[in-house]
């Protein structure tokens, strides 16, 4: 701009505009819940007599974003409802490169065995199909080429308790292993 007394001044604004968030669509299954037959998982918030849930509705995670570097904090979280068909759907409004973890009550946390860079727009990460999108190919196989979280419900009745552990004693107790 130019000042009355003739005076000649410049200013320079940097401006930068934040991603408005990616959508992660995760994929993945319970061992658990998994229902072989139908390929879909029990709709165990309607089951659980949880108000407003409905029959493709499998129960929450909470899906994480780490860090990649040590000690791998926690950037983003997310807590979503998980179909029966597998899909969970989060938004995050954080840019840059991060391993997924997710959690659930009955399943071991599980982390993804490859990072995921968000930038914006739609991605998708999908456990379900490889053994090794788990960190470590931590996952059991519940159908031919079908993979899921590992759970510690060994009676498949929803819910992790001592009957589970009771069994998992006896094998102990026989030097089974699995």
């Amino acid at each position: 701009g130019t000042a009355a007394n003739g005076c000649t001044a410049t200013a320079t604004r940097t401006i930068t505009v934040a991603p408005c968030g990616t959508t992660v669509n995760v994929k993945l299954y319970i061992e658990g819940y998994y229902k072989t037959a139908t390929g879909l998982m029990e709709p165990v918030l309607l089951n659980q007599g949880v108000a407003g849930a409905t029959g493709t509705q499998t129960d929450t995670i909470t899906v994480e974003l780490r860090n990649t570097v040590a000690p791998y904090a926690v950037a983003a979280t997310q807590k979503v409802i998980l179909n029966t068909n597998g899909t969970a759907t989060c938004t995050f409004n954080v840019s840059g490169t991060f391993y997924l973890a997710i959690k659930h009550r009955n399943a071991l946390q599980t982390w993804s065995g490859n990072t995921i860079t968000l930038s914006g727009g739609t991605l998708t990460y999908d456990f379900s199909n490889l053994i090794t999108k788990a960190y470590g190919s931590n996952q059991a196989m519940v159908n031919p080429g079908v993979f899921a979280l590992f759970s510690g419900d060994v009676f498949i009745d929803e819910n992790i308790d001592l009957t589970d552990l009771s069994a998992q004693e006896v094998d102990i107790n026989n030097f089974s292993f699995g």
